[in-house]
């Protein structure tokens, strides 16, 4: 099986301002906090965004062009992994709505998994357990995501 994982992260720029290879993109924000979305599809056609860091209104745009990428470029379900997903504001609950209201009118199943228990209670006060009918459950399922391996190198 193989899995295809592409990534951004928006924070400030590494010093050399150079990219960490194809897969990876750095958008430089000033006094941004960071965020990490990757998103695997695996070998049955279903694709898994990992959302790491926090989703605010200084990453919502980015964050928003990225995940309604992923929607359009899968014939499958998306899911969200909410599992490391450390803050969230308006600006990333806005994130969340507009990419749930353009995965339905394509056509596309988009869930959430692994929420942390403070985010489901701001979507069930926010009413988004309506977008989202899987937060109304006790517990979202909690996804597994393979462990990369990292390498370092020794001069």
């Amino acid at each position: 099986m193989t899995d295809r994982v592409s990534c951004v992260v928006a924070d400030q720029a590494a010093s050399d301002g150079e990219s960490n290879g194809d897969m990876m993109a750095t958008i430089d924000l000033a006094q941004a906090l960071q965020l990490e979305l990757a998103h695997q599809v695996a070998s049955d056609g279903k694709a898994t965004v990992r959302v790491r860091g926090e989703l605010d209104i200084a990453t919502a745009d980015q964050a928003y062009a990225y995940l309604r990428d992923v929607v359009d470029s899968q014939p499958g379900p998306v899911t969200m992994n909410l599992a490391e997903l450390t803050f969230c504001d308006a600006a990333g609950l806005s994130v969340l709505a507009r990419v749930a209201g353009h995965a339905r009118r394509s056509g596309r199943p988009l869930k959430l998994a692994a929420a942390r228990p403070s985010m489901v209670r701001i979507m069930r006060i926010t009413g988004m357990d309506e977008t989202f009918p899987e937060v109304r459950s006790q517990a979202l399922t909690v996804i597994s995501w393979p462990r990369q391996s990292s390498a370092s190198t020794h001069n």
